[in-house]
């Protein structure tokens, strides 16, 4: 069954916001953990623009076209007008790779953050292999993006249609480039995981969660995988090449954003569970401090506060080491 720009595009809209709502979730809940805003908000703010100016982009690149498609398909005689929409549709679709290619490796960046605050405290091998990924992720970007843009010479090539520009116009290095490179970055990243499993004393439910990780990062590469055969079955058709990215942009994003949102969420549960044990081991303290509020204002407040809340501390800080 071929893929249709209908349904890319009906799948990049659907895939595009549920993304959206899950860096939404994890910017709150991050936020609301911390008392502050950090490094991954800045990354998680950027690839909300960059899905949303994808959006705007693929409408054009699906509806106007691109030679690929033309030049493979049954249409073999163009008019002015014809050739126009395709060269604005061919451009349109390197700026497309371009978005595609910084969100994924921004949802990189997320999880290797992730993993960075898990092992503060860390061997010198984990240190080592954190800096060796941090080098890693932007020169995989830069050369997936030259690949992006320099695949055809010159660059004429991407929109020509007479003569036939050859099978540069099919970007297949640049979709061969780009997967290799997410594919080692991921096994770089659950390279992590290993250690957290090898831990004794780990209760079924630790290592159940651990393990969790694991295999999302793997179904991430399956993903890519998958995405590498479509593509190649389909002739680097549009479409095909729309839909299977906005897919494996929804695995991205969640896989990069659920560990964090799972652990601030808990946290938080915690943190109010705590509160209302304290406050049914010590009721008069609570009454005395809300009808001090009413009568003479909330003054005292924060004083008390910090003393109700300062003895839970130790407890919550062994448990934030293993959350961004």
């Amino acid at each position: 069954m071929v893929t249709t720009s209908h349904d890319a595009l009906l799948t990049g809209f659907v895939c595009a916001g549920l993304s959206i709502i899950i860096l939404l979730v994890r910017i709150i809940a991050a936020r609301t953990k911390q008392g502050r805003f950090d490094l991954s908000t800045i990354i998680c703010v950027a690839a909300i623009f960059v899905t949303g100016a994808r959006i705007g982009v693929n409408q054009y690149v699906l509806n106007y076209g691109t030679v690929n498609d033309a030049l493979f398909g049954k249409v073999h005689q163009f008019d002015t007008e014809d050739l126009r929409k395709l060269k604005i549709g061919s451009i349109l679709s390197l700026i497309a790779r371009l978005l595609i290619t910084t969100f994924y490796w921004l949802q990189n960046c997320l999880l290797l953050l992730f993993y960075s605050h898990i092992f503060q405290v860390r061997a010198r091998w984990t240190t080592i292999l954190i800096r060796t990924c941090w080098i890693v992720i932007p020169t995989t970007y830069v050369a997936v993006v030259l690949s992006t843009f320099l695949e055809c010479h010159p660059f004429k090539l991407y929109w020509q249609v007479d003569p036939s520009p050859g099978h540069c116009i099919k970007a297949y290095i640049q979709l061969l480039l780009q997967a290799i490179a997410n594919i080692v970055i991921d096994l770089h990243l659950l390279a992590f995981s290993v250690p957290l499993l090898l831990v004794k004393h780990r209760t079924v439910a630790e290592r159940l969660r651990i393990g969790t990780l694991f295999t999302l990062g793997f179904f991430c590469i399956i993903i890519t995988c998958i995405r590498l055969a479509y593509v190649y079955a389909e002739s680097s058709y549009q479409p095909t090449r729309s839909l299977w990215a906005s897919v494996q942009m929804l695995v991205s994003c969640f896989v990069a954003n659920a560990p964090t949102i799972y652990g601030s969420t808990k946290l938080i549960r915690r943190r109010k569970s705590e509160q209302i044990q304290r406050r049914g081991s010590r009721p008069e303290l609570w009454l005395h401090l809300q009808v001090t509020n009413e009568d003479m204002g909330s003054t005292n407040v924060p004083v008390l506060s910090r003393q109700l809340t300062s003895s839970p501390a130790s407890s919550e800080k062994a448990y934030s080491r293993w959350v961004p």
